[in-house]
């Protein structure tokens, strides 16, 4: 996919922010981790996600722009698997990593803060 439109010139602190931010959401985590050893189409993913078909189309579409993803039609099914080998080999790292880490993440208010703050919120809700 190449975009339709003249790209900012962003650094690359400012692009390495945008491809976690991409990794910063727990249903894209989600499909990302149902769509690493098999293709999924939205069906099997709303399941999986336990989200509105919307919202799931949604996170695809933004997956599927930002390289994660791929897409094959077949009939009137589209199926989706992942892009890079190398996504699931760093998703697997971060677990790691949080499995190591999960007390101090989850006391971490700093990110909690900025994420109310974009979103125009008081309080983050946690989904668990």
């Amino acid at each position: 996919m190449t975009a339709p439109f003249v790209l900012p010139d962003f650094s690359k602190p400012v692009l390495l922010a945008k491809f976690f931010r991409a990794l910063g959401d727990p249903t894209r985590l989600r499909i990302l981790e149902a769509v690493m050893d098999k293709e999924r189409n939205v069906t099997e993913l709303v399941k999986i996600t336990d989200a509105p078909q919307g919202r799931v189309s949604s996170h695809l579409t933004c997956l599927r722009w930002c390289g994660y993803v791929t897409a094959r039609q077949e009939g009137r099914n589209v199926f989706y698997r992942m892009t890079d080998h190398r996504v699931r080999a760093l998703i697997e790292m971060a677990s790691g990593l949080v499995g190591e880490n999960a007390d101090r993440i989850r006391t971490c208010t700093v990110i909690d803060r900025s994420t109310a703050r974009r979103r125009g919120a008081r309080r983050v809700r946690v989904r668990r």
